[in-house]
């Protein structure tokens, strides 16, 4: 029976605590609107409650609470006028590489090319490669494989017409990029 009292006693010491933390809590909300730092500062405020404890008695530990919160509010706005303003973000200043999933697509687009390439007849292929990669004029390449520069014309356009194809198949179209 002599536990009673005590177990009491505990248990109105912690709905003291809990009112206590709650008042801080709206104290500290009314003026900072940041929940988040609103948390820190009262987090804070009970470290320091504690640490003053180990040192010395507190007479009204509501008291000391709020003041310690509200210097801590306080020194919260201090910081932020002493921080430069914020530059705001605009285009000028993006990175200019491209994202993970451009990266991604156009990895998936090259392989995609290349095995149509390889599946491509041979001339047809090396009539585009020479024109399109390595920019060789059709007449070059005309004299060189000794066909005529509208059979250039006509290889280039139909490997062009397979590189779509074989996007388009894999659900892709066939512009640079989505």
């Amino acid at each position: 029976m002599n536990e009673m009292p005590a177990i009491t006693a505990r248990r109105h010491a912690v709905a003291e605590e809990v009112a206590l933390r709650a008042a801080l809590h709206r104290f500290v909300q009314g003026r900072l609107r940041d929940r988040d730092e609103g948390e820190d500062i009262v987090q804070e405020t009970y470290v320091r409650l504690y640490d003053y404890r180990r040192r010395r008695g507190v007479a009204d530990v509501g008291a000391f609470c709020f003041a310690v919160a509200r210097n801590l509010v306080f020194d919260h706005f201090r910081r932020l006028r002493a921080m430069p303003a914020r530059a705001e973000l605009t285009e000028s200043i993006v990175c200019p590489s491209p994202r993970a999933e451009e990266v991604l697509d156009y990895r998936q687009r090259v392989d995609i090319l290349v095995a149509a390439l390889r599946v491509m007849p041979p001339l047809r292929r090396e009539v585009f490669l020479r024109r399109r990669l390595d920019g060789i004029a059709g007449a070059i390449i005309a004299a060189d494989l000794e066909i005529s520069l509208a059979a250039v014309e006509k290889h280039c356009t139909r490997a062009v017409a397979d590189l779509r194809a074989a996007l388009e198949r894999r659900g892709l179209p066939p512009g640079a990029g989505r």
